[in-house]
């Protein structure tokens, strides 16, 4: 019973681990500049309608924001970890950088000078983790959302 459990532990921090060096074919499809630059543009316009956050889509991205383990890294006000605390990221940097980091972060790091100091400040280049534009548009509406509290 006990070594069952101690299997289990194991299995799911291998798959966590994995999960968060996985570029996935998401990841792989979007390297290259030219899917960093139109990826971010497409979803900067969904992610908000008129200045206005989508509610429902700031709920998703609070889902998302735990369960895509994003809080192994990054918090929202309560100071940096192995990444930026993201409190006021929207307010400091522009949607569409937002979005290339959590959707295409290997391309924004070889291509962005703001991107490559962060990862000068933090050690720590973010991993791609496979997401889709549609999901980084629900967590860009979150740290809109709760950011800004």
């Amino acid at each position: 019973m006990r070594s069952t459990r101690r299997m289990a532990v194991l299995l799911l921090g291998a798959l966590w681990l994995a999960g968060c060096g996985s570029g996935g074919e998401q990841g792989a499809a979007a390297d290259s500049p030219a899917a960093a630059e139109s990826q971010p543009a497409a979803a900067e316009s969904e992610a908000t309608s008129g200045g206005a956050v989508d509610a429902a889509l700031a709920s998703t991205g609070e889902s998302l924001f735990t369960s895509r383990g994003c809080t192994a890294c990054h918090t929202i006000g309560s100071g940096r970890l192995v990444g930026p605390d993201l409190a006021g990221v929207t307010q400091r940097r522009p949607d569409a950088f937002v979005i290339g980091m959590i959707v295409n972060p290997d391309s924004m790091l070889a291509n962005n000078d703001d991107a490559k100091a962060l990862l000068g400040e933090y050690y720590t280049p973010m991993t791609n983790q496979g997401v889709t534009v549609e999901d980084a548009e629900a967590l860009l509406a979150f740290l809109k959302v709760k950011g800004a509290e």
